[in-house]
């Protein structure tokens, strides 16, 4: 399959984020299944060097990354961060929006983890783990993000589906961060305006003495 998604000379960080059980490994086993061989640019060394079992592929232009959740902003920075240090390198995040009890559901079956087989291991993550999820903020410094809800997921990806959900997470809207709250504007401008106003009256004072 080839990667022809990526925009014209550019590289692309996808950030897998959901709870375990989300469907973030079956994604990324069938995008990315001839990984480790592949690492022989800076960027996919620094990328590797940073993590084990994080890493999960590369193909081509594209890189996916699977820290067991990337579950919280500071996680997601980590990838974010290197990304930054590349010019021409893009952050997309694709997040496996699915409920903890359809994970629960799905992980009681789930033998064939390439790192989690146990199912008692899995569930026991998820308990631990599910509480601490923070969903992505605008403000977190990637581009693009889609959100990939229970019925838009496949048992077994074929090559179609994979390169339609890829595509539909570089046409989503450019995301900006997030504005200032009204009442933070407000208050910066009454500061702003009162040390504006301090001055004119110390010059005033000065003129005068």
């Amino acid at each position: 399959m080839s990667d022809s998604f990526v925009p014209a000379g550019k590289q692309v960080v996808l950030i897998l984020v959901g709870l375990i059980g989300s469907g973030k490994s079956t994604f990324a086993q069938a995008r990315f299944h001839a990984v480790r061989a592949t690492i022989h640019t800076d960027f996919s060394h620094r990328l590797y060097r940073n993590t084990s079992l994080s890493f999960v592929g590369v193909i081509k232009t594209i890189w996916a990354t699977d820290a067991l959740t990337n579950f919280d902003a500071s996680q997601r920075a980590h990838w974010i961060k290197i990304a930054r240090e590349f010019p021409g390198t893009l952050v997309w995040v694709l997040v496996f929006d699915i409920p903890k009890d359809v994970c629960a559901s799905r992980l009681r079956t789930r033998t064939q983890h390439p790192t989690i087989p146990n199912p008692e291991d899995a569930l026991s993550i998820l308990e631990r783990f599910s509480s601490q999820y923070r969903a992505p903020s605008e403000d977190e410094g990637y581009d693009r993000i889609l959100y990939l809800q229970p019925s838009e997921q496949e048992v077994v990806y074929i090559p179609t589906t994979l390169a339609a959900i890829l595509q539909r997470v570089r046409d989503a809207p450019s995301v900006a961060p997030s504005a200032l709250p009204e009442g933070l504007v407000l208050a910066a401008v009454v500061v702003i305006t009162s040390i504006t106003l301090a001055f004119v009256a110390l010059a005033i004072r000065r003129r005068v003495a």
